[in-house]
């Protein structure tokens, strides 16, 4: 696993640290590199970002070949995970974030 260079970590959320454990595990049965792009910092929504508050992670997908693994990954870590986690495959990334239903 790696860190984009200007990752910060200050402020993350264990919760999101389990969602780094598992999203890694998912990557290696890949056999790709998982690379976090962003966890509390980058630009995100001010409004609805959990990003700032450390509840969210960013994962690079640019570096998987194959767009049908893409999805593969995304879904994996979505059934690896529970239901108070949110899986989004956006263009660039596999974005997850702690929200639970209450």
């Amino acid at each position: 696993m790696f860190l984009k260079e200007s990752v910060k970590i200050n402020g993350i959320r264990p919760e999101i640290i389990i969602a780094i454990i598992i999203a890694n595990s998912v990557f290696d049965s890949f056999e790709v590199e998982s690379v976090i792009t962003s966890i509390t910092d980058g630009k995100h929504s001010a409004v609805n970002s959990l990003h700032y508050s450390g509840a969210a992670v960013d994962f690079r997908i640019k570096n998987i070949p194959d767009a049908y693994d893409i999805e593969s990954v995304a879904f994996l870590i979505r059934e690896r995970l529970t239901k108070d986690y949110q899986v989004v495959l956006e263009s660039t990334h596999i974005h997850i974030e702690y929200h639970p239903s209450f």
